[in-house]
């Protein structure tokens, strides 16, 4: 099966991100400057629009909106995958939030820019600390990697426009590269762990479904 393959494909991905997280620390202002200098009122306006393809709410109400569809069509797996697929997207964006008011780190924009532990204890923290990691990110590659895997003919466009999402974040000056970077490993190591744990997650758990699904 094609899902299958791209199973395969982003774990190697979520790997390879993890492995190569630290090079990513160590380069994360150049990488800022680099990207900030390609900044133009075209590529600004792109991304405002890119961007809100990893608010929460689109993310988490995309998934459930699924749900919702299956549960309209009586499709049980389609009920169940868009459900538990909504609740995962949540739960990594719990995780990166409590991140986030651990680690207090100031975003571009903000006079300590860059550092952790601004304020610390930041709890609740405020946008100007709440860098670390990329909540957008989080969701969005958490979110696309479900649909990816569920819809794998479309698996391309769902991960470039994840993709993208975390790019705007760095245009947008609202977070420094190694934020969006873990922000996509915490997303795609929940959609993953739940897709591989959670039978009801996977597309092809109910057999009777199977055919109306393909």
């Amino acid at each position: 099966m094609l899902n299958r393959g791209w199973e395969g494909w982003l774990r190697a991905g979520l790997l390879l991100g993890v492995v190569t997280l630290p090079a990513v620390f160590l380069l994360d202002l150049r990488i800022q400057a680099e990207l900030t200098a390609l900044r133009t009122l075209g590529v600004e306006a792109a991304m405002q629009m890119i961007t809100r393809l990893g608010d929460g709410a689109v993310d988490i109400g995309g998934l459930i909106l699924l749900g919702l569809v299956g549960w309209w069509r009586d499709d049980r797996g389609l009920r169940g995958r868009g459900l538990i697929g909504g609740a995962a997207v949540a739960g990594a964006g719990l995780v990166e939030q409590v991140i986030k008011n651990v680690t207090c780190r100031a975003r571009p924009s903000a006079p300590e820019a860059g550092a952790f532990f601004t304020n610390f204890p930041c709890f609740p923290a405020k946008y100007a600390y709440a860098s670390f990691p990329s909540g957008h990110a989080t969701t969005a590659f958490a979110a696309a990697v479900f649909l990816a895997l569920w819809y794998p003919r479309g698996a391309p466009i769902f991960l470039a426009l994840a993709l993208l999402v975390g790019l705007s974040r760095v245009l947008l000056g609202s977070h420094f590269p190694v934020d969006v970077w873990v922000g996509a490993l915490i997303g795609t190591a929940a959609a993953l762990g739940v897709h591989a744990y959670v039978p009801a997650a996977r597309r092809h758990q109910f057999p009777t479904q199977m055919t109306n699904d393909q």
